[in-house]
């Protein structure tokens, strides 16, 4: 967003859920809470070592590279057709959202719609690491993992400035 716009030179680094989700639950976080403070220093470093521009031009030129089409989304079983419903075969593997949802996570840039991947990964990651992150979604018959929180669901309902119980 307005980051890569302003400011195109600015480095971005990811941290996929799997490196940065609580394992067990603690006084402050449920396990599967998601936050860098989770994430172990090696993780982190690694990350930042990693850190790259995003391929724009800045200003609203937009995303400079096109590695990625919604084409690729669909041989990936991440999205369906432009018109009808995704490749049934999907479903066995959990179901297009779902396998996005996870591309998503694994990359650490959270839940995408087909629109918004294509644009993430375009800005910022290469083929390998998009095969990787293919790679590592569940195969038929294996169970999808839940979707993970960033803390939100955890503090629902709890007292914000004084205001018992209300959501915030």
């Amino acid at each position: 967003g307005v980051v890569v716009r302003e400011v195109p030179s600015a480095l971005h680094a990811f941290l996929g859920t799997h490196l940065s989700s609580a394992k067990t639950d603690t006084a402050t976080h449920k396990a599967g809470n998601v936050g860098v403070e989770h994430a172990s220093i090696e993780d982190i470093r690694t990350a930042v070592a990693q850190a790259r521009p995003a391929a724009s031009a800045g200003g609203s030129a937009g995303v400079s590279r096109r590695e990625f089409d919604r084409a690729d989304l669909e041989k990936w079983g991440l999205c369906g057709p432009p018109v009808g419903a995704p490749d049934p075969k999907w479903s066995a593997f959990g179901g297009v959202t779902e396998r996005r949802r996870l591309v998503g996570e694994h990359l650490g840039v959270g839940d995408c719609d087909a629109k918004q991947l294509v644009r993430q990964l375009n800005l910022f990651f290469t083929r390998e690491e998009a095969d990787a992150a293919i790679e590592a979604l569940p195969k038929e018959g294996q169970p999808m993992p839940e979707k993970m929180t960033d803390g939100g669901a955890d503090r629902k309902g709890t007292a914000v400035n004084g205001d018992e119980g209300e959501d915030f």
